[in-house]
């Protein structure tokens, strides 16, 4: 293993989700992001505080994904410090960093919520454990 190996497949999970996200967004007939803000302002005017900041949490989950995709296609070091900062916006969102995970979710309609949310604990800190111990190899 490399660091060079750790970084694209982490950039590849990214990638993946964010090319997840927009595909479902276009085959609902919906436009990625901003079909998101105009419904939610319509909506979260009414539901409080709370889901206001939930929403915001996740528009800038969303953002930092975009980032990180791009730090780690790029092998930029500093990439660890935006992967410590996602962590707990994914866990609380429910966005794994194996993208794969929501696929599979997708596919198989009758999983363990269980099995899945220690799937989820665990790709997080499979996630942190490795790019946290990559960074420090050159």
């Amino acid at each position: 293993m490399s660091r060079r190996r750790i970084w694209l497949f982490w950039g590849a999970m990214d990638a993946i989700y964010l090319i997840w996200y927009a595909s479902n967004s276009f085959l609902n007939n919906r436009i990625p992001y901003l079909s998101d803000v105009i419904s939610a302002s319509n909506v979260l005017r009414a539901h409080g505080d709370v889901q206001i900041v939930m929403f915001v949490g996740a528009l800038v989950l969303q953002a930092s994904i975009f980032a990180s995709c791009a730090m780690f296609f790029l092998q930029k070091k500093s990439v660890v410090w935006l992967v410590f900062f996602q962590t707990p916006l994914r866990l609380v969102l429910v966005i794994p960093s194996v993208s794969l995970l929501l696929i599979g979710a997708r596919v198989l309609p009758q999983y363990n919520v269980l099995a899945m949310a220690g799937l989820i604990g665990a790709s997080e800190i499979l996630k942190v454990w490795s790019v946290w111990r990559w960074s420090k190899k050159c």
